[in-house]
C-alpha cells in the first residue's frame, strides 16, 4: 500500500509540478544568468529524467501485477525506492548547489528553486520517517549558500541562519506530511479489508439464506406430502372400523351373530393400526420438542432381540421371506438402557426390512461394539429392494419417504426411521445405513451398554461401529 501511495504521489499526481519547476528554473537560468551555467542544469535535468522514468516504469510492472510478485521481496522493492528518489533529489539539486558561485542573479535563482524543492519534498515521504534526513542535505546546503551570498558580511550570515531555520520548519512538517500519509494509508488499508471482509460476510450470509429457504421449502413439502399422505393412511383404519362397526350393529339387530367375532377382532386390529399411527406422530413431536427423555433399566439384550424379531415373522411369512437371529458369542447379555425404545427402534427396522422384502431373507445380528465394548450394534439386514444413493443422505428426515404416490403398495408415515435415528442418539449410540438398489439395505443401530447416571458423561459412538 505504501508502495502505491508514493508511485501515486511521487511519480504520478507530483510529476508535472515538480517536472515543470524543473523545466522553468533551467530556463530562467539560460536566461538570466550570464556564462553556460544552464547547460549544466540542463544536463542535470536531462540525467534526471531519463532515471526517474526507467525507475518509474519498473516500480509500476512490480506493483501493478502482484500475482507475479513474491512477497518477501516487498522490503527490497521499498528499500530501491527510497534510494531511487534519493539519487533523483540529490541530481535535481545539485544545479540549485553551483548556483550559488555563478553570477548574479544566480544565487537568487538557486535559493527560490531550492525553496521550491523543499516544498515537493515535503508531500514526498511516504515510504519512511527518515527519509527527510537523506534527501534534503544538498538542498539545504544549497539553500544557505545561496542566501549567505546574497549579501555581505554579517547580513549574509544572518540570511544564511534564516535559510537553515527554514530547513529545519521544513523537517517538522514533513514529520507532520508523514504521519498524515501513514494514517491515510492505515485508514485505507483497514477500509479494504473491512470492505473484502464485509463482501465475504455477504457472500456467506447469502449462501446460507439460500440453504435454508431450500431446507424450508423442503420442509414444507415434505410437510405437504406428509399430511396427503396419513390422510390415507389415517382413513383406511377408520374406514374398516367404522365398515366392521356397521356390520356388528346389523348382526345385533338381527339377531345373527355367527360373524360378529371375526368382525369385532378387525375392529380390534383396525383401531391397533390407528393407535400405532397416531403414536408415531406424537412421538416425533415430542422428538422435535425436546421432550423425550431416557428411562434406563437392566433387561437382557437377547430376550429383546428375540421377542422383536417374533413380532415381524407373521409379516415376513406373508411374502414368504426368511428370518434368523445370529448372537455374537461375546456379547454381554445384560445392558443398562431404555428397553421401551430400543424394541420400539428394532421393531421399526425389522418391520421396514419385512414390508421390503419378498422372498428374501432378513437376518438380525446382535454384538458388542467399540474399543472397550462399551457399545452394543443391532445389525439389520435385508434382500428387499434396497434404497437409492440419492435418497440415503435424507432418508432418516422427518415425514420423508422415497416412494411418496398414494397408490404405493407398502403402506406407512415414513416416520419409523426418522424415530428411530433420534432414540438411537437418546441411547447413546447412532443409527447408520448402507443399501443398493436391488440388494438390500444394512441398518446398524448402536446404544450405550451402561447408559451414564445422573451428572455422568456419555461416551461418543463410534462413526463405524468396530466388530469384536
Amino acid at each position: 500500500m505504501s508502495l502505491v501511495h508514493c508511485r501515486d504521489k511521487a511519480w504520478g499526481q507530483h510529476a508535472l509540478t515538480r517536472i515543470g519547476s524543473i523545466f522553468v528554473a533551467t530556463t530562467a537560468v539560460g536566461i538570466s544568468v550570464p556564462g553556460n551555467w544552464w547547460m549544466f542544469c540542463v544536463a542535470a535535468m536531462s540525467i534526471g529524467w531519463g532515471l526517474e522514468g526507467t525507475f518509474y516504469r519498473w516500480l509500476s510492472d512490480k506493483i501493478d501485477h502482484p500475482e507475479r510478485l513474491d512477497p518477501n521481496e516487498l522490503p527490497r522493492i521499498k528499500q530501491l525506492t527510497i534510494r531511487a528518489i534519493v539519487v533523483l533529489v540529490a541530481l535535481y539539486a545539485t544545479p540549485f548547489l553551483a548556483l550559488a558561485f555563478a553570477p548574479h542573479p544566480g544565487p537568487s535563482l538557486g535559493l527560490i528553486f531550492a525553496c521550491g524543492s523543499l516544498l515537493v519534498i515535503c508531500g514526498q515521504h511516504v515510504l519512511d520517517r527518515k527519509m527527510v534526513y537523506w534527501t534534503l542535505p544538498i538542498i539545504t546546503v544549497a539553500v544557505i549558500l545561496c542566501a549567505v551570498r546574497l549579501a555581505d558580511g554579517w547580513v549574509g550570515y544572518l540570511l544564511g541562519f534564516l535559510a537553515f531555520l527554514l530547513c529545519v520548519n521544513t523537517v517538522v512538517l514533513t514529520g507532520a506530511s508523514v504521519k498524515s500519509s501513514e494514517d491515510l494509508i492505515e485508514a485505507q488499508g483497514q477500509a479494504l479489508r473491512l470492505a473484502d471482509e464485509l463482501d465475504e460476510r455477504v457472500v456467506q450470509r447469502t449462501k446460507e439464506l439460500e440453504e435454508a429457504v431450500q431446507v424450508a421449502e423442503e420442509a414444507n413439502r415434505a410437510k405437504s406430502r406428509f399430511l396427503a399422505t396419513m390422510s390415507h393412511e389415517l382413513r383406511t383404519p377408520l374406514n374398516a372400523v367404522i365398515g366392521y362397526a356397521e356390520m356388528v350393529g346389523e348382526d345385533v339387530r338381527s339377531g345373527d351373530l355367527g360373524s360378529t367375532k371375526a368382525d369385532l377382532e378387525k375392529i380390534r386390529n383396525a383401531a391397533r393400526h390407528l393407535l400405532g399411527l397416531i403414536n408415531e406422530v406424537l412421538d416425533i413431536s415430542k422428538m422435535e420438542a425436546n421432550e423425550q427423555v431416557c428411562r434406563p433399566t437392566h433387561f437382557d439384550v437377547r430376550l429383546v432381540a428375540q421377542e422383536a424379531l417374533d413380532a415381524i415373522i407373521p409379516l415376513a411369512a406373508a411374502s414368504q421371506t426368511q428370518c434368523a437371529l445370529e448372537i455374537a458369542e461375546t456379547l454381554e447379555p445384560f445392558a443398562f438402557n431404555d428397553e421401551g425404545k430400543l424394541r420400539q427402534c428394532l421393531l421399526n427396522l425389522l418391520s421396514n426390512a419385512a414390508k421390503f422384502t419378498s422372498n428374501g431373507t432378513i437376518k438380525l445380528t446382535c454384538r458388542t461394539s467399540g474399543p472397550k465394548r462399551e457399545y452394543i450394534a443391532f445389525e439389520v439386514s435385508d434382500s428387499g429392494v434396497g434404497i437409492a444413493e440419492e435418497d440415503l443422505p435424507r432418508i432418516f428426515l422427518p415425514f420423508f419417504q422415497s416412494d411418496t404416490s398414494l397408490t404405493r403398495s407398502v403402506e406407512g408415515t415414513g416416520l419409523g426411521l426418522a424415530i428411530s435415528h433420534k432414540l438411537s442418539h437418546l441411547m447413546g449410540g447412532d443409527l447408520l445405513v448402507t443399501s443398493r438398489v436391488g440388494i438390500g439395505s444394512t441398518f446398524i443401530l448402536t446404544i450405550a451398554r451402561q447408559f451414564p447416571e445422573p451428572g455422568e458423561t456419555a461416551a461418543s459412538p463410534p462413526a463405524v461401529p468396530v466388530v469384536d
